[in-house]
């Protein structure tokens, strides 16, 4: 698929490109297993030579920006220039700093110790708000989501009459948000100022941080995304026809390009994740310099994508980071991320060492694993056959843009001729690692699989870990896979997953590089942010120094003198999607309805009322779903029924409104449906006017009275 840049200009900056390290041959890992682990494993054991394929170009996608303009760092990041400018970081010395040489703490790491040796010892100010200067004009950080989830990462960056964003992602429903399929940021703050933004700058191609752009970009105007040629193709992908045509884009080069957007200068930066061409940024504002490196870990040995640009991390590091805002994915976990070149390298070996059919089950987002999985079964002389839609469209976009380069007739979705091939030559990719209910490996282990039937020769491979929460929809998968007598290979017998983010001591040596001056822990939940936090603090960085909004939409202000986590927040709500719809958390009735009659079931009630006595006609019919056992029903409704029908009979004789009745009913029957079982289901009271009289509708019965009942607000469901 080619990807022609826009006609659209953008102010970009051609630089020298920064050398990066080049990693150095590591050491063959020494994998220790229990014995009980399956013949293939064992025999990966005893050789763990296998080959992998070699790292591979990133795709060139467009040109790169070209430009003349010579920029010098060196004062970028003071605050305030000419006459009556103030150095910040004498203002800082002056007020609450120390220049007494340090005694090393015993309480400190040696790496912090190392780092901070020479530096300044920081004083506590009771009240950092006296750093402020008199009418100064903040540059505000503010998070729409990342704060309080894993998923939603979307930030805001604005002073005074420009804004940047980065990110625009979704996060999955929760089981108990019946019906609902994923959430995104609430960008009413945003609406309200769409002239002032400067555009958005994507970090990589994962759905939690791009995944909310096909519903945001049109209420904001379509403003110019800055990303990368898979991030794009990934997007273009989600979006409908009418909206790629709007969309405005720029391919950028890590390597190469600078933007100017607004006040802000936008440095590029290559990271490592699990997708390729991640990127990470170095926004040289006029309160500082604020990096993010978006999800990375430190892989001196990826396997399909180019190595970090660690060199040019340390340089920004030296011109003075203000504040670094950090992942907190795996904060709580010791040690580094396995590098992918490892996980490869195993999965090679397993792929070469089989005979029998095998199937893998991973992320569809992980399209590094994908790669190395393709690169091994071509290799062995397998046949790739793709199960699950996301899957399928995934490869095809990697293929497109030449990321996959096999020959054609290697990789196929699967079909019927997946049974008419030998064993040795079959290798099926699929979606379905977390269990999903209707994800292809699920409905492979219940053998409701169209076209494909698992045998007890198979080998079923998980390369994935389980996302927290999904704990019992993937045991369930497992027991069902058992039942077949297929062999499991998962993590627990080797190393065949890897995560993306990086652990305790990625996040150090990314902080060691950085050396920011202010940390903000982001992208995790509550736990997983303070075990940043507490990595911050073991890395020299003082409590005052980090950043730690409770919840999303909590602002962070940079000022000349001081960074603060402030008192102020802008409101946001839950914004769901539903299928093709969209709705808030908070004044929906939906999704406590949904609770309810998920919970409790629904019974509905009409009542058939004379339009001229307003007595009732008939039965009253009842309906009732999900309510009680088929050997209840029968008693339960009847009783139900009979109270209803004397209940309105004694409203009616008194004069009681047609709806005030109903509603009344409605209370009350809740009162007496609870006795009887014990809970409350969802009721619903509705009535239908039969026009006995032969010249119309009587009274002052309008035509849509005579049609409609009463609404959900009018039975009281919206409190």
């Amino acid at each position: 698929m080619n990807l022609p840049t826009t006609n659209q200009k953008s102010a970009e900056y051609k630089v020298p490109s920064t050398e990066s390290n080049k990693p150095q041959p590591r050491p063959q890992a020494n994998v220790t297993k229990p014995t009980n682990a399956s013949p293939i494993v064992n025999s990966i054991r005893r050789d763990t030579s296998g080959s992998v394929p070699a790292t591979r170009p990133a795709p060139s996608g467009a040109a790169p920006m070209q430009g003349n303009l010579s920029i010098d760092f060196s004062n970028k990041n003071k605050p305030g220039t000419g006459r009556d400018a103030v150095d910040r970081t004498s203002i800082q010395r002056h007020q609450y700093n120390n220049r007494r040489p340090q005694k090393r703490d015993a309480g400190i790491t040696s790496e912090a110790f190392l780092r901070h040796r020479d530096e300044v010892k920081q004083v506590r100010v009771q009240d950092f708000t006296k750093l402020i200067k008199k009418d100064e004009v903040p540059l505000r950080i503010i998070p729409l989501g990342g704060m309080e989830q894993v998923g939603i990462n979307c930030t805001i960056l604005e002073y005074k009459n420009d804004i940047i964003i980065i990110d625009a992602g979704i996060e999955f429903a929760t089981p108990e948000m019946h019906g609902v399929d994923y959430m995104i940021p609430d960008i009413n703050y945003l609406t309200k100022k769409k002239k002032n933004i400067r555009g958005i700058l994507i970090t990589h191609g994962h759905l939690d941080h791009i995944g909310a752009l096909k519903h945001i970009l049109p209420e904001l105007d379509f403003p110019m995304i800055y990303v990368s040629p898979l991030s794009l193709g990934l997007i273009r992908k989600s979006m409908d026809e009418k909206d790629n045509k709007q969309l405005k884009y720029k391919i950028v080069d890590p390597d190469m390009d600078i933007l100017k957007l607004g006040v802000f200068t936008v440095e590029i930066f290559r990271v490592n994740h699990n997708i390729p061409e991640s990127m990470g940024f170095a926004i040289h504002s006029p309160k500082g310099l604020i990096v993010t490196a978006g999800d990375y870990k430190i892989d001196h040995t990826p396997a399909i994508d180019k190595p970090a640009d660690i060199g040019k991390m340390s340089r920004i590091g030296q011109e003075g980071v203000r504040l670094f805002m950090g992942e907190s994915t795996n904060a709580a976990k010791p040690g580094h991320s396995i590098s992918e070149k490892i996980i490869g390298q195993n999965l090679d070996s397993i792929i070469r060492d089989c005979k029998k059919r095998i199937i893998v089950s991973t992320f569809a987002s992980n399209i590094g694993r994908v790669m190395q999985l393709i690169d091994s079964a071509v290799k062995y002389n397998r046949v790739v056959f793709l199960a699950g839609r996301s899957m399928i469209n995934n490869v095809k976009l990697c293929q497109e843009l030449g990321y996959i380069k096999v020959p054609p007739q290697m990789i196929r979705p699967i079909g019927p001729d997946v049974e008419q091939m030998p064993d040795e030559r079959i290798m099926i990719i699929c979606t379905g690692s977390q269990g999903e209910e209707f994800s292809a490996l699920v409905r492979m282990s219940t053998n409701t699989y169209k076209d494909f039937s698992l045998s007890p020769t198979d080998v079923v491979l998980l390369s994935s870990h389980t996302i927290p929460g999904n704990e019992k929809p993937v045991i369930d998968m497992i027991n069902d896979l058992i039942h077949l007598k297929v062999e499991i290979i998962d993590d627990n017998d080797l190393d065949v997953h890897s995560s993306g983010h990086g652990k305790q001591e990625d996040i150090k040596m990314m902080m060691a590089m950085f050396k920011p001056e202010y940390y903000a822990p982001i992208y995790g939940d509550t736990f997983m942010r303070h075990a940043n936090k507490k990595i911050a603090i073991s890395m020299g960085i003082s409590d005052e120094n980090i950043m730690m909004p409770e919840e999303n939409g909590q602002i962070i202000e940079l000022y000349d003198n001081v960074v603060i986590t402030s008192d102020k927040k802008i409101k946001l709500d839950i914004v769901m999607i539903d299928g093709k719809g969209q709705g808030h958390m908070s004044g929906e009735y939906v999704m406590k309805a949904r609770g309810i009659m998920a919970e409790d079931g629904v019974v509905a009630l009409i009542f058939k009322v004379d339009t001229k006595t307003k007595e009732l006609v008939g039965n009253i019919q009842i309906e009732s779903r999900g309510f009680v056992y088929s050997g209840e029903v029968k008693s339960i409704h009847t009783q139900i029924v009979e109270f209803a029908r004397a209940k309105y009979n004694g409203n009616q004789k008194k004069g009681m409104d047609i709806k005030d009745n109903l509603r009344q009913i409605k209370e009350e029957l809740g009162e007496f449906v609870a006795k009887i079982i014990g809970r409350v289901p969802m009721l619903m009271p509705m009535f239908v006017y039969i026009n006995k009289d032969p010249k119309g509708i009587a009274g002052d019965i309008t035509q849509d009275e005579a049609i409609l009942g009463m609404t959900l607000e009018e039975q009281g469901y919206n409190d």
